[in-house]
């Protein structure tokens, strides 16, 4: 008989197969080889029985398998079983815990590896103690306690809760789908956010362990705020009273804030200009406030007591000279030219610091320092408020504005008022001796001899409203 050369092949490659697999079943199923090979380590489990693992049983970590099981040795107290791992799987050796489980109600047997977390990989001999392992409940112990369960429970009673469970149940299949569906949908949404319950849940204990850490302080508190609770019980008629007392007080202090509104301003910014003269001028106040008390206590020994008045006068006129340097471009009048003249603003004694001439003048005082430097707006509205005739408050631009279109009346009422005004009145000598000229005091303006408006402090044309502070200012500023 012939074979085919197709035949054969056929043949040839059906041995190769079938040596392949036996060798494949010899090695990783029996075992047979891997002792000589050695291609796995070697992992041993005490535990105190079996519990109906055998050899060649899985050995798995996180549902992998690992390796397989050796042989099972007998102890004196238990039972020594193998783990044979592969080299390629590390398992971490951070207190490992071996459980026997089972695949099914009627499954084989197999060993599952679960480590506390990372760690060094177990290495060939190392020993899983007993008090790491997890046995399987028996069959028989379970199957004596469910009948056990089973005959706690009365059949008619048993019966009872079935019929009322038929009576319950009985039509809602669509509700109880409904609730099974939405359950469902629950736990999808539940496993998306899984990580941010997790995060949530780590951040609760943080939360917890500061507020355990903080117990004291919260029961303090809870203990201050109970005492002051127990006080405001106590004092419940005062506090009614002051409650019913504080609504008139309110409207008092709103009264108090209307009528101050129109003067607390301007003399807040008023305040502000004195208050950066004062500040420049702070040494030279110091030296007078450290002086002052020694003159008058100085003062107090003309009257010693002895009844009598104890004075030294001495006559020091002209001593020192007065100052007659820088004064050549003023015109000198007799004391009877009462005439108006335009005076020389730019006369002043011209003589050095250090001259012993008018040693007095302002020249000599010592420097003001440097000003204070006042935020924008500090000194806005600085100057006097100003009051309509019919009480009402108007802005100071109002009032310099009414003030230079009405000045010109009220000098020439106050004028009339005080005996005539305009042009003085011509005496027997022909010398202009008298010139009378309205003032107003709200203003401090007036109209001098030339039919022009001054303001009081400042022999200039009208400046506005803060031009008073030239009486402070011009001193310094020369």
């Amino acid at each position: 008989m012939i074979i085919k050369r197709g035949v054969k092949i056929q043949l040839t490659i059906f041995a190769i197969i079938t040596v392949l697999t036996m060798a494949y079943t010899l090695v990783n199923i029996i075992g047979l080889g891997q002792s000589v090979l050695d291609l796995r380590y070697r992992v041993y489990v005490d535990m105190a029985d079996s519990g109906g693992i055998f050899t060649n049983a899985e050995v798995t970590y996180r549902g992998v398998t690992v390796g397989r099981v050796g042989p099972l040795h007998l102890t004196k107290d238990g039972v020594r079983v193998e783990l044979r791992i592969n080299r390629d799987r590390k398992v971490p050796n951070n207190d490992v815990q071996a459980y026997v489980l089972n695949r099914s109600g009627v499954g084989e047997q197999y060993v599952d590896l679960r480590p506390a977390g990372n760690g060094p990989p177990l290495k060939s001999g190392d020993v899983i103690p007993r008090g790491q392992t997890h046995l399987p409940v028996q069959t028989y112990e379970l199957l004596h306690n469910i009948d056990a369960l089973v005959r706690t429970v009365n059949p008619k009673d048993l019966g009872t809760v079935i019929d009322e469970l038929d009576k319950g149940l009985s039509g809602e299949g669509p509700d109880l789908q409904s609730l099974i569906d939405s359950n469902k949908k629950i736990l999808a949404a539940l496993n998306d956010t899984y990580p941010e319950t997790i995060a949530l849940l780590n951040n609760g204990r943080t939360v917890l362990d500061t507020q355990v850490d903080e117990g004291s302080v919260f029961r303090e508190f809870s203990h201050n705020l109970a005492s002051l609770t127990a006080e405001l019980k106590r004092d419940d008629p005062d506090v009614r009273k002051f409650l019913n007392v504080t609504p008139g007080a309110l409207d008092q202090g709103q009264d108090l804030l209307d009528r101050l509104e129109p003067t607390l301003p301007t003399l807040l910014a008023n305040g502000s200009v004195v208050g950066s003269v004062l500040t420049s001028r702070t040494t030279q106040l110091r030296t007078l406030l450290t002086t002052y008390p020694l003159i008058v206590g100085g003062a107090f020994s003309v009257t010693p007591g002895d009844g009598t008045v104890h004075f030294g006068l001495e006559l020091n006129f002209n001593q020192p000279p007065v100052c007659t340097k820088g004064y050549s471009g003023t015109r000198v009048r007799y004391p009877q030219d009462l005439r108006p003249a335009t005076i020389n603003p730019n006369a002043s004694c011209k003589a050095p610091k250090d001259a012993t001439t008018a040693v007095r003048g302002s020249r000599n005082a010592p420097p003001a320092g440097p000003y204070p430097k006042l935020p924008a707006g500090a000194t806005s509205g600085a100057g006097f408020p100003y009051e309509t005739s019919d009480g009402s408050s108007s802005s100071r631009s109002d009032a310099a504005k009414q003030t230079s279109v009405t000045g010109g009346s009220s000098s020439a009422a106050g004028g009339s008022a005080a005996g005539g005004a305009g042009s003085g009145q011509e005496g027997s000598s022909g010398l202009q001796t008298l010139f009378v000229s309205g003032y107003d005091p709200r203003t401090r303006v007036y109209v001098g001899p030339d039919g022009k408006q001054y303001r009081l402090g400042k022999v200039s044309q009208l400046t506005g409203d803060a031009s008073w502070q030239t009486l402070l200012l011009s001193p310094i500023v020369g």
